[in-house]
């Protein structure tokens, strides 16, 4: 007789999102309790070298906020009729040096600035640090670039949840064999085959600091993949557990939930949980912006920190998750 597996109620997280994206799924609901956006005075400066020669203020980043950027300038254009802009959003790696030569006057970026870009801002910007805005959640919609991070193991592996503290166990080697994350049956004595994001990648950052507290993993058999082919390796491997982006997932594997502490209840990534803050794995899309700020840039971000501002940010076709009226006003405070 043929055994059926069954099915896991954690499979196909995105392939799930991706058909009811498909059929017009309507954008995340904005928090009401957001402040509606009022325009202020904010001049731009005449000689800021983030200024065109035909004075449109230049910004330079992340290819996949162009939607959302051409939204944003035009509800600032709408309050401030004249202002030009231009968007040369081509990617992450182009913000942070425009930002620290002064060429940009904003950088929007997909993921926090990496080790190696931080330190080539300072020796370039010779000036604080840059402050860094959380404008929105990232995106479950597989059209998106930028989602959140997901523990990936086989379909048929029965297990449903870890912590942190076992996360760094399998990825420094010290959980061998699936008994050790209290896996019984036939799984339990075989090896754990670990599939991660190659090192020095945005995701492979986040990742490593926030469950290793370092910027990579110390167990010499870890294979190095981008995300979707750790998701095909640990789908096709039952021994295999692998981490990537949330909406890269398939039919042949499931996502873990997770908790940062012991005893913490455990959280998918699905929209409620994220938005709730419950889930520990989360990622943003952020604008960076030079110290002192400008008129023009606390203005901007104060835009896109309001109501209307975030519901542009939903109304992208990306799908990205606006911020909670508690978010919103946690980064409005570092406007001051």
């Amino acid at each position: 007789m043929k055994r059926h597996a069954r099915r896991s109620p954690y499979r196909g997280i995105a392939l799930a999102l991706s058909l009811v994206t498909a059929a017009g799924a309507p954008c995340a609901d904005v928090d009401p309790a957001l402040p509606r956006y009022v325009a202020a005075v904010a001049p731009v400066p005449r000689d800021a070298a983030w200024l065109t020669a035909d004075g449109a203020i230049r910004i330079v980043g992340y290819n996949d906020m162009h939607d959302m950027f051409d939204a944003f300038v035009a509800r600032y254009t709408a309050a401030y009729p004249g202002t030009t802009f231009r968007l040369e959003l081509t990617g992450t790696r182009a913000a942070p040096p425009a930002l620290a030569a002064g060429t940009s006057a904003l950088a929007p970026m997909g993921a926090e600035f990496t080790p190696d870009q931080l330190a080539g801002y300072r020796r370039a910007a010779r000036a604080a640090d840059p402050i860094e805005f959380r404008i929105a959640h990232a995106s479950l919609d597989p059209r998106a670039l930028s989602g959140p991070l997901a523990v990936f193991v086989h379909a048929d592996n029965p297990l449903r949840s870890l912590t942190f503290a076992q996360l760094a166990l399998v990825f420094t080697g010290k959980a061998a064999r699936w008994r050790d994350l209290g896996i019984r049956g036939a799984l339990a004595e075989q090896p754990i085959h670990r599939y991660a994001l190659e090192p020095d990648t945005p995701l492979a950052l986040s990742f490593y600091g926030r469950v290793l507290g370092a910027t990579a993993p110390t167990h010499p058999d870890a294979q190095f993949h981008q995300s979707s082919d750790v998701i095909r390796h640990v789908g096709a491997d039952p021994g295999g557990i692998g981490f990537g982006a949330a909406m890269r997932g398939t039919e042949q594997v499931h996502a873990v939930a997770l908790s940062a502490e012991p005893g913490a209840p455990a959280a998918m990534p699905t929209e409620a949980d994220i938005r709730a803050g419950r889930y520990p794995l989360d990622r943003w899309l952020l604008i960076y912006a030079r110290p002192p700020l400008t008129p023009f840039a606390r203005e901007f971000l104060r835009l896109v920190l309001s109501r209307d501002g975030q519901q542009l940010v939903a109304a992208t076709p990306q799908r990205y998750l606006p911020l909670s009226a508690e978010e919103a006003a946690r980064e409005r405070e570092k406007l001051h």
